[in-house]
This record gives C-alpha cells, sequence and structure tokens, in this order.
C-alpha cells in the first residue's frame, strides 16, 4: 500500500518552487512554448517518457508501471490569462498583461509532483499512467487537439481537478451530477432597408428587430425551457447602425447559452434561429444565424470514479475533507476529455480567510493558499494508484 500523503509532504517545496517559477513566467494559450519546455525538462528528469507535439504547445508524460493493466489519464492545464498582475509578492509575473490569474500553475505543479512520485514507485503500479499538460484551457476548446491526435485512444479513465477559491482550504469537492455547464456562443444577423430617420416608414429598422430578438430570446428560458433545467441566454452584443440619423441596414447580435441538459442543447441552434427570425419578421427584417458549440456539460456520471476520487482526497487529507459545492454555469474544458472515455473532476479549496486570501479568479490579485497544494499532488498521484488497483470498470 502506498503512502502518497506521506510522499507528497516530503514533496512540497518542490510544489513550491515549481508553482513559483510557473507564477513568475506565464504564457498565454497555445503561446506556452517556455512553460511546455520547462515541463518536458523536468518529466524527463524523473525518467518520464514524454510525447511533444510539432503543432501544438502542451506534453504527455507516460509512466509504464512493472505490472500491465489499465490506463489512468491525470490532466493539468498550463495557460495563464491576459490580466496585468497587482499582487506584491517574490515571484510576481514578469510578463507585462499576463498573469497565472486562475491557478493553473497550481494544477501543473501539483502534477508534476505526482507525476514524480508515481515515477519512483512505478514498479508498483499494476497499468499506465498518463500526464496531460494541456495548453490553452482558457480559450475553451483546445482540448480537442489532444483527443484528434490519439492521446486517449488508450485511456481507460480521466481525472481532473482545480483550485477553487470559492471553497475554504482543507475542503474538496467531487460530487456526482452536474457540475459545470457548457458554453455555447451564437451570432444572429438581423438585415433590414435603409433610411432617413425622419421617414422611417421607408426603411426596415434593424436596430429594432434587433432589439426585439434580444427580449423573444428569453422566452426560450421561460416559456420553452423546462423551469427543473438551469437555462442561461445571454446576448452580451450588439453592433449596428451607420448614423443617429439613418435607421439601421444590419444588425449583429452575440451572445452565449449556458445549461446542463444536453439533448435540449442539441436543439439550441434552431430554437435561437426560429424565434430571431419571428421577432425580427415584426419589423420586416430578415435573420440569419450561426451557432458554435463549446465545451460540454461537465457531469460527474461515472459513480464508480467520484467514489474513487473521494476516498482519495480522505485518504490525502482525512475524514472531513468532503464538502458540498454548488453547480456553477462556468465552463471547462476538461469536459472534451470525458466525451472520448469515463472522468471525474473536482474542485480543491484554496480560500483562507486568515491569510487574507479571498479573491476571485481572473482578478488581477488573484492568490491562493499554498499550504493546500501538497494535497493536490497526493490527491492526483492516490487516485491513479487507486483506479489502476480497482475494480471500476
Amino acid at each position: 500500500m502506498m503512502n502518497f500523503k506521506e510522499l507528497a509532504l516530503k514533496e512540497e517545496s518542490y510544489i513550491l518552487e515549481q508553482r513559483r517559477w510557473l507564477h513568475a513566467h506565464p504564457e498565454l494559450g497555445t503561446k506556452e512554448y517556455k512553460t511546455t519546455e520547462h515541463i518536458v525538462n523536468e518529466l524527463k528528469s524523473f525518467g518520464i517518457e514524454v510525447q511533444v507535439f510539432d503543432d501544438i504547445t502542451g506534453c504527455v508524460g507516460i509512466i509504464r508501471g512493472k505490472q500491465p493493466g489499465r490506463t489512468v489519464m491525470l490532466r493539468a492545464d498550463i495557460d495563464a490569462l491576459p490580466i496585468q498582475e497587482e499582487n506584491d509578492c517574490g515571484f510576481c509575473s514578469q510578463n507585462d498583461g499576463v498573469m497565472h490569474a486562475c491557478g493553473h500553475d497550481c494544477h501543473t505543479a501539483m502534477l508534476l509532483a505526482a507525476g514524480k512520485m508515481l515515477a519512483a514507485n512505478k514498479n508498483k503500479l499494476r497499468g499506465t499512467v498518463k500526464l496531460l499538460f494541456q495548453m490553452a484551457e482558457e480559450i475553451g476548446t483546445e482540448s480537442r487537439h489532444y483527443v484528434e491526435k490519439g492521446c486517449l485512444d488508450d485511456v481507460d479513465a480521466v481525472f481532473g481537478q482545480h483550485v477553487w477559491a470559492l471553497m475554504d482550504s482543507g475542503k474538496v469537492n467531487f460530487e456526482d451530477g452536474e457540475r459545470m455547464a457548457c458554453s455555447d456562443r451564437f451570432t444572429i444577423t438581423v438585415t433590414g432597408k435603409e433610411a432617413p430617420a425622419d421617414k422611417p416608414q421607408q426603411g426596415s429598422d434593424a436596430v429594432l428587430a434587433a432589439a426585439a430578438v434580444v427580449m423573444a430570446l428569453q422566452s426560450l428560458v421561460s416559456r420553452v425551457n423546462n423551469p427543473e433545467n438551469t437555462l442561461v441566454v445571454t446576448t452580451g452584443m450588439m453592433n449596428g447602425g451607420s448614423g443617429d440619423a439613418v435607421i439601421a441596414a444590419k444588425t449583429e447580435l452575440v451572445g452565449t447559452v449556458r445549461t446542463f441538459n444536453k439533448e435540449f442543447r442539441k436543439g439550441m441552434p434552431q430554437l435561437i434561429d426560429d424565434i430571431a427570425k419571428k421577432a425580427a419578421l415584426t419589423y420586416g427584417c430578415e435573420v440569419s444565424s450561426t451557432y458554435f458549440f463549446g465545451p460540454a456539460p461537465l457531469i460527474n456520471e461515472h459513480h464508480d470514479l467520484n467514489g474513487i476520487a473521494r476516498k482519495a482526497a480522505v485518504k490525502i487529507m482525512g475524514e472531513g475533507c468532503l464538502s458540498h459545492l454548488d453547480k456553477m454555469t462556468g465552463a471547462e474544458d476538461f469536459s472534451v476529455f470525458m466525451e472520448k472515455t469515463k472522468g471525474v473532476y473536482g474542485f480543491i479549496g484554496v480560500r483562507n480567510l486568515a491569510k487574507g486570501l479571498n479573491c476571485v479568479h481572473h482578478h488581477p490579485k488573484f492568490a491562493v493558499d499554498e499550504d493546500q497544494l501538497k494535497y493536490g499532488a497526493g490527491i492526483y498521484a492516490q487516485f491513479a494508484y487507486d483506479y489502476l488497483n480497482s475494480d471500476a470498470k
């Protein structure tokens, strides 16, 4: 029986060293060149086989156990955000306008340490562990590249976790069911007829029609959708018109859809198009629309994996660490992997009011309770070991 809690405690200084180096050298999604090079060098120093790619950043470490068995993948995201850091610390971002303001530096450091622990004990592993260091999570769909390249073809289960600034330190969440929503995007173009503002009857006002479309779209939430199904339809942008004394000939609307219901989601492009056309027709305007399917809903629907994750967390952090966390309408492209194979995703609390750490993600002053990172590393390793030695299918 492996004691990953003890091993993780011994790796704390390494985890902090890695996290702080990564925090000081953030790179934006698809541009994580130095980050990838650093990760590859660390993995190779542990004797881990590494897969890199000619056309994308990120990499995959492969640890082959002494005994044959299944394959489990552990994932960490590696990209930063276009934010100017406002913290005052010895490892603040050295790249102007770029910051690890979400915690991906923490995930990468934790997974490197987990890889180090697992590689040192590969003779005790039954099966294979893959370590995926994924680029561009913040973009929303780039995880698909690793699926397209076959990185998950032999993977039986995938595991991911996120440090969470809205949950207290010492708590973790690997809850069953809906966790994060899809993040889809729609664009609606309303076309009317230009006319002088003092002769509106000669034209068809695309701005007025677009406003009607915005209002009509909310009927999807209130009248078409089952109220038991979470649905958010937001029109976040309206661009149209050519002047203050001209009836607009064209207006563009851009918005987002968030839901957890996979089947209902499939029908959203047609529903949005139908409602928009009917609303615009009232004002003599026409509509064309496009719909982009972003990350799918993230749902922990494999109860055997969820159970392994919760037990792994208790082994590392002790009884009482498991906490409830409401589902969120934010998105996470880890769901792309869960469409390919079974998976589980969880959250590690890093809010610590006593230390003054209470800042939301994607904020210039985002900071975490680093004391929790060793536990995240332990949970990564413990889950992999326990899954490979379990009877879970």
